[in-house]
């Protein structure tokens, strides 16, 4: 613009010349120019040039004509609006644009705009993916997150089935077998409320053969088929919308993922299979877990003390006490049981220890009472089946020698007998111990006396020393057997100090004439107190009462 020119005068027309060369210079620009402005000051906005690359991507668009009449209705409304840019889609492509004002050394030259448009479909559709990309990434890495550590089997199917509703489709069912004639199904909806769960036999899957040869992996299930779901007993409505049927793979149980909604797109399989690997890692580990546990509950049964009856078909009343050192295990190396009467009119009964602590003591504590039961079916004699087990133990630990990396001591003390019911309502033991603390009386009339009875380890020598004796119960007077857990139990004031012999006879002597369960009871309740939260070894009683007032 020339300066000497007056404010507000109408510009002069280039030469044709250099219109000429303003015009050749926008045909060679590839990318796309508009300059738009009013017709005149104040008139309807046209377009006053435009470079063979706008045209291409704005057809319609013809120089000197109104903005309006080209059909585009992103530029007019950015032309009418003054907006610094817009994005629309034409014919199938996505265009940006960005306007500049032309002025001359800050004067606006007749309100003209020049827009820059580009074909930014290819950056929009990477961008797209980009973001779907993203977003499949974290909803898997959430998945995972959600199903790791579940570990528990119906729980992990619910979460399954939850976790994609509304993402992966609208509906979501998980099928499980594991094995057995039951199915497990949880399916979901996308409006968040708690998964439907139920289970159904795989007679029920006969009108769904694909679904059943998926379960069994033999065959996988073709994407986008058309599955007959009306007559599987999963849902409120039979399903119309389209389905998509996932195998779900595992290593200890094998599943379905079944997709159903009326929008699914070309992505939800590789995304639904991605995301049924990581349903089955969860599920075959929840599965695996629920196997080893109930393993370890059976087993843990067994080798917990057995309960006792109230009272022994020969009339003996029993009591016990049972706290292992490692509580949450609820087993250790203590042990004791009360057997049925014998034929010979006795009732056998014993408690031990054996070396170690946890699980592998637990372990060794029910070897040993098995071999004692065996050996019961030759003898019955209590010091003579202390021998045989001594020798049972020793000949054991020589055949696990030699392909043991390190040897698994197999030593125990013990006191075990049996009981007869005397004339006068008492009753008689027969007591053999080896290496144990010897039983305690709680005499009628007061007194509280150990029993003179010792013995060597069993399972330490084979000539070991197996003391024995027989002691007799007046009606109501009681003999206490326990492990050394209870003495050798650390506490007190300074928390060093045993519990000892003294405190325990002190303890039973408020005890005499007690019944059995409640001397056991009182005895564990003061060592509680001892000990005042610390840890301790495995603690055993057995309390064994002869009946007042009965007579055979």
């Amino acid at each position: 613009m020339d300066s000497t020119m007056p404010a507000g005068a109408p510009s002069p027309t280039p030469p044709r010349g250099l219109r000429s060369l303003h015009a050749r210079m926008l045909s060679g620009m590839s990318e796309a120019v508009v300059v738009t402005g009013p017709s005149h000051p104040g008139g309807e906005e046209i377009v006053h040039a435009a470079n063979p690359a706008a045209g291409r991507l704005l057809p319609g668009l013809v120089v000197g004509t109104p903005v309006a009449d080209a059909g585009h209705d992103a530029l007019t409304d950015a032309v009418v609006r003054a907006r610094p840019g817009f994005e629309t889609e034409v014919a199938g492509r996505v265009l940006a644009a960005r306007a500049v004002r032309l002025d001359d050394d800050g004067a606006v030259v007749d309100a003209l705009t020049c827009w820059y448009l580009r074909d930014v479909t290819e950056e929009r559709r990477g961008s797209a993916s980009l973001v779907r990309a993203q977003a499949r990434a974290q909803f898997l890495a959430e998945a995972g997150r959600a199903l790791h550590g579940v570990l528990h089997l119906d729980r992990t199917l619910r979460t399954a089935a939850s976790l994609a509703a509304g993402t992966l489709a609208p509906t979501v069912l998980v099928l499980l077998a594991d094995g057995s004639d039951v199915v497990r199904w949880a399916r979901a909806d996308r409006d968040g409320a708690r998964p439907h769960t139920g289970e159904m036999t795989r007679a029920d899957l006969r009108a769904t053969p694909r679904l059943h040869e998926a379960l069994t992996g033999r065959a996988p299930v073709d994407p986008w088929v058309g599955v007959e779901l009306a007559e599987l007993p999963v849902w409120h409505e039979p399903p119309t919308d389209r389905v998509v049927a996932v195998p779900v793979p595992g290593t200890v149980v094998a599943g379905v993922l079944v997709l159903v909604g009326p929008d699914l797109d070309d992505d939800v399989l590789p995304l639904g299979e991605e995301y049924a690997v990581r349903v089955g890692t969860a599920l075959s580990a929840a599965a695996l877990y629920r196997e080893q546990a109930h393993l370890g509950h059976v087993l843990q049964a067994s080798l917990e003390p057995p309960p006792l009856p109230d009272e022994t078909s020969g009339g003996l009343l029993v009591g016990s006490a049972y706290r292992p050192a490692r509580e949450s295990l609820r087993v250790g190396g203590d042990f004791y049981e009360v057997l049925p009467r014998t034929a010979a009119g006795r009732t056998p009964f014993l408690l031990g220890d054996v070396c170690g602590k946890g699980i592998e003591a637990a372990v060794l504590s029910g070897r040993v009472r098995q071999s004692l039961h065996a050996l019961r079916l030759v003898e019955q004699d209590p010091a003579t089946l202390l021998r045989l087990l001594n020798v049972a133990l020793l000949d054991a630990a020589d055949l696990d020698a030699p392909g043991a990396a390190v040897p698994m001591p197999r030593f125990a003390t013990m006191v075990l007998g049996d009981a007869e019911s005397l004339p006068d309502g008492g009753s008689r033991l027969r007591l053999a111990t080896g290496g144990h603390p010897p039983p305690y009386v709680l005499h009628a009339d007061g007194r509280v006396e150990e029993v003179d009875v010792a013995g060597s380890l069993v399972g330490a020598l084979r000539d070991a020393e197996i003391g024995h004796t027989e002691i007799d119960l007046a009606p109501g007077e009681t003999c206490l057997l326990y492990s050394d857990g209870v003495t050798e139990a650390r506490g007190g004031p300074g928390g060093r100090e045993f519990y000892g012999e003294e405190r325990l006879e002190a303890a039973l002597a408020g005890c005499v004439g007690a019944p059995p369960q409640v001397v056991c009871d009182r005895v564990l309740q003061l060592l509680s107190d001892w000990l005042g939260g610390r840890d301790h070894d495995d603690v055993a009683l057995l309390a064994l009462q002869a009946p007042r007032g009965r007579h055979v």
